[in-house]
């Protein structure tokens, strides 16, 4: 079972991704996020470590993503590599997600929105 950092900033909860999001570690992602949608409306995937992400992983994402929607909450993406934008782009996922170049980017824009809808 891979760990998974989290740190939280503002009243966004960020989770470290591991080198390879495949078939090994998608359910603990999975199990994860679910953790933090517990307690958070705003959670941001920092892909930063990342090289890899399985159909599997996208499955898990796009799942979260829908939960969060159902919940007025909001999933971000930050720091995909060059091939893992690919991915994203090919399958049409870069289109469903927001995804910001940077961890402080993103978390810039997050916050703010939060901080708008009066829940920051």
């Amino acid at each position: 079972m891979t760990p998974y950092d989290t740190h939280v900033v503002g009243s966004t909860a960020v989770l470290e991704l591991p080198p390879r999001v495949d078939s090994e570690t998608s359910l603990h992602l999975e199990q994860k996020l679910k953790e933090l949608m517990e307690h958070h409306s705003t959670i941001l995937c920092d892909f930063s470590q990342n090289s890899y992400i399985s159909s599997l992983g996208l499955r898990v994402l796009l799942g979260t993503s829908k939960n969060m929607r159902k919940t007025g909450g909001t999933i971000g993406l930050c720091a995909l590599s060059p091939y893992v934008q690919e991915i994203f782009d090919i399958s049409g996922f870069s289109k469903i997600f927001q995804i910001y170049a940077t961890e402080s980017d993103a978390l810039l824009e997050l916050n703010q929105t939060k901080a708008q809808q009066g829940e920051g």
